[in-house]
């Protein structure tokens, strides 16, 4: 069943009933030049014939019911020539606006509802996020250990080890990709980082019963740091507390230096960002990778993965790989 949304039908309905109400006022007025002829025929019938001529220039109503006057020379005038200003009903007026602000918002609804392309698929995908590095493949154990393998291939280097994992929104999967991706680096035998860097909602510490404390918020905070070590090769850096506005804290310079300083012991920093609809955090990290993972939840809005390619294109990173959540 179509449905126009309240909040659209309400603005719709008020934009046509303000313009209606400035038409009514501001119109200009039109003239009315009438009067009232007796014609009677030869069997003693008459009848009362009413002219009427309106124009929004006074004379020219007067002067086209003297023309028509002229067809009835001699005939007996009922009611000799008058001109009134004419006047609008605002009833009427107000009432037209009513139904083009039901039609705008309509029409509003059904842009949106077309605008609202939800993705499914890689072919959905791909026009809005261009080609990836690696492609698009589904968030699965077998389809992790094959991006891993050509992560460490194609994207990771000695001077490249960087790779921030993206999303659009909260509960896409983006923090359970990061862990899950750390893990298969740190199987493979590649000294791996995992760091917190959502200030907004961080998880990380949750999944690997940490406590969040003495985190990336208080590095940059110039407090005291300690990664976890969760297992072989793999080491975590929760989010910690967070004291400042997150983007304020994370502009600060020390936030490069730390990671210059981490892909020193580390092959692979793994970056479990904020999601972009909470904030542009994850545009920092991203510029600095030159790139980024995006995770992405079937049937998200196109027009709102169109506005992340924008963003990432601003930022000069790149789509390194896409990879749908269940």
């Amino acid at each position: 069943m179509f449905r126009i949304p309240l909040r659209t039908l309400v603005f719709g309905v008020g934009a046509a009933l303000a313009l209606a109400y400035a038409v009514h006022t501001h119109a200009p007025r039109t003239y009315v030049a009438s009067a009232s002829v007796l014609l009677a025929d030869g069997g003693g019938k008459s009848r009362i014939l009413k002219l009427e001529h309106a124009a929004l220039d006074p004379a020219d109503a007067q002067s086209r019911l003297r023309i028509s006057l002229r067809a009835y020379a001699g005939k007996d005038l009922v009611d000799p020539p008058t001109l009134v200003a004419g006047s609008r009903s605002l009833g009427a007026d107000l009432a037209i606006g009513a139904l083009l602000g039901l039609g705008l918002g309509a029409g509003a609804t059904v842009w949106q509802s077309r605008r609202r392309r939800p993705v499914r698929g890689e072919r959905d995908v791909m026009p809005l996020l261009g080609n990836p590095l690696l492609g698009a493949r589904p968030l699965q154990p077998e389809a992790l250990r094959a991006l891993a393998h050509q992560l460490a291939e194609h994207w990771f280097s000695p001077q490249r080890k960087l790779l921030p994992v993206v999303s659009i929104g909260t509960g896409d999967g983006r923090s359970s990709l990061a862990r899950e991706l750390a893990r298969q680096f740190a199987a493979m035998g590649q000294r791996t980082l995992l760091i917190d860097a959502d200030f907004r909602t961080p998880s990380l510490h949750r999944a690997f019963s940490l406590q969040n404390r003495g985190g990336l918020a208080n590095l940059l905070d110039d407090g005291e740091v300690k990664l976890a070590a969760c297992g072989e090769n793999l080491a975590v850096l929760v989010a910690g507390t967070v004291r400042e506005d997150p983007l304020e804290l994370l502009s600060r310079p020390r936030l490069i230096h730390f990671l210059q300083a981490a892909a020193r012991p580390f092959s692979i920093v793994i970056i479990d960002t904020p999601a972009a609809e909470r904030g542009p955090d994850y545009e920092l990290f991203a510029a600095l990778a030159g790139g980024a993972l995006l995770v992405v939840r079937p049937g998200e809005d196109a027009a709102r993965l169109a506005t992340l390619r924008r963003r990432l294109t601003h930022c000069a990173a790149r789509p390194v790989a896409t990879i749908f959540s269940r």
